[in-house]
């Protein structure tokens, strides 16, 4: 680069980092609102559900969903993550054509690996199965079946991250999904004397079908006239290779927040998990503001670095983790206050889930404020070290929860996931500081030749 571009360049940065901040805020804004409407559908979908089909079936159906949540990120194998990261930098040379077959290509691979994942699910409920009830193997073979269904909507969901659509990424997969499946669950009611797990599993099923397709025709019309006509270019390679760096850390990730209900699950059994889920699902509210702000962010962050804007990174960085962090402490008062009698909403026991959501919301309060250091690492270059700083986070809560649970229950399995969260994050943090420069916590101050 020359003097003078540089010049230029240097001259625009204040004018890009308030365009930064205009589009944070924007798109921010927006996901918001979809993503407060979301969780509010998918904590009423939970109630209606535990209502219908109560304590021990809902327990088994959020084991099911928790597997699958997981396998759902296996089977990714970080492509989700792959195409908001390099999509950007395909629309700004132009290459329409590799825009053309990132989408296909993805997909195909994204399709066939979460069939095979699927299939082979079925065949271990099949032969390990045998111990546990009907209604259990039913609702895993249901659950298995709508793996695919899943990752495809996550796939969907991505593109229109990629492309800046934030409320539109969270249109059919936040807000859709669960409405529909409040929707089904009510037919279910008017029309089948008696619902469990399995026909919870299969409204679920339906429900995630019916966004998806919502989501694909969507996409369709709004695929860039520039990109219709292009013929499809393939970087398999390439993508296979940004896949793999950014698999481990969503796997990792996925598999670390639901650990806990997994392990309460195996030790204690679906009568446990169904309360503790509840308030698994509750505490959730807490993180709506920071998946909000994380839906604009993670483009946004691509692109700062790829230019070497770190005064640009800093600011969208504090601003977005002042934004979770409020949005987590005000949902948390609130249901400090009201959670106990929210949880009853639930069905007979689900209030003894109280400390436990009680415990999860002061963890989330803490590991907010440290602002969203896994994206600031995995888009980045530093992929690696974001899996092995998370990995230990994991292995924290495996630890802690193995511990605690056979004599706490569900009071344990919070316990480790908030170590979890604290410990991984912690690092994270102070690995951001280090080798970029950059505090992405609330309080923003950046490492010394930062430029602001």
């Amino acid at each position: 680069m020359n003097d003078t571009a540089a010049a230029r360049t240097i001259g625009s940065l204040p004018a890009l980092h308030a365009s930064s901040l205009q589009l944070l805020k924007r798109g921010a804004s927006g996901a918001f609102l979809v993503t407060v409407g979301g969780t509010g559908l998918s904590f009423l979908a939970n109630l209606v559900m535990a209502r219908v089909i109560g304590r021990h079936e809902f327990g088994v159906y959020a084991l099911m969903f928790s597997w699958v949540s997981v396998l759902a990120v296996i089977a990714q194998a970080g492509q989700d993550i792959s195409m908001i990261r390099l999509l950007p930098s395909y629309i700004r040379e132009g290459a329409w054509g590799k825009v053309h077959g990132l989408r296909r290509g993805v997909g195909m691979i994204v399709l066939a690996t979460s069939c095979c994942i699927a299939l082979g699910g079925c065949v271990v409920v099949h032969v390990l199965g045998a111990n546990q009830s009907a209604s259990w193997r039913h609702t895993f073979y249901i659950g298995f079946a709508m793996l695919p269904v899943l990752t495809q909507l996550q796939q969907s969901g991505a593109l229109h991250r990629a492309f800046k659509r934030p409320v539109v990424s969270g249109l059919y997969q936040t807000l859709g999904r669960p409405l529909l499946l409040i929707v089904l669950l009510g037919v279910l009611v008017l029309s089948v004397r008696e619902i469990d797990a399995p026909w919870a599993a299969a409204a679920s099923l339906a429900a995630a079908a019916l966004a998806l397709a919502g989501s694909a025709r969507h996409l369709q019309r709004s695929w860039p006239e520039q990109g219709r006509a292009a013929a499809p270019a393939y970087e398999i390679r390439r993508w296979l290779v940004v896949g793999s760096q950014m698999s481990m850390l969503s796997i990792i990730v996925v598999s670390g927040s639901r650990l806990d209900v997994l392990i309460l699950g195996a030790l204690m059994g679906p009568g446990d998990v169904g309360p503790y889920y509840a308030a698994v699902r509750m505490a959730g509210f807490a993180l709506f503001a920071q998946s909000a702000a994380n839906v604009v962010l993670a483009p946004m962050i691509a692109e700062r670095y790829d230019a070497h804007d770190m005064g640009g990174l800093q600011l969208v960085a504090t601003r977005a983790a002042r934004f979770s962090f409020a949005g987590a402490l005000a949902v948390s008062l609130g249901f400090g206050v009201a959670g106990h009698w929210l949880l009853g909403l639930f069905g007979p026991g689900f209030d003894a889930a109280y400390v436990p959501l009680l415990i999860l919301l002061c963890g989330y309060c803490a590991t907010t404020s440290l602002g969203e250091v896994g994206f600031m690492l995995s888009m980045t270059r530093f992929q690696r070290r974001a899996s092995m700083l998370v990995l230990v986070g994991v292995a924290a809560n495996a630890a802690v929860a193995w511990l605690l649970v056979p004599s706490l229950g569900a009071t344990g399995a919070a316990i480790g996931a908030v170590a979890s969260l604290l410990v991984w994050r912690a690092l994270a943090w102070r690995a951001v500081r280090a080798r970029l420069g950059i505090d992405p916590s609330i309080f923003g101050v950046p490492a010394k030749g930062v430029p602001r």
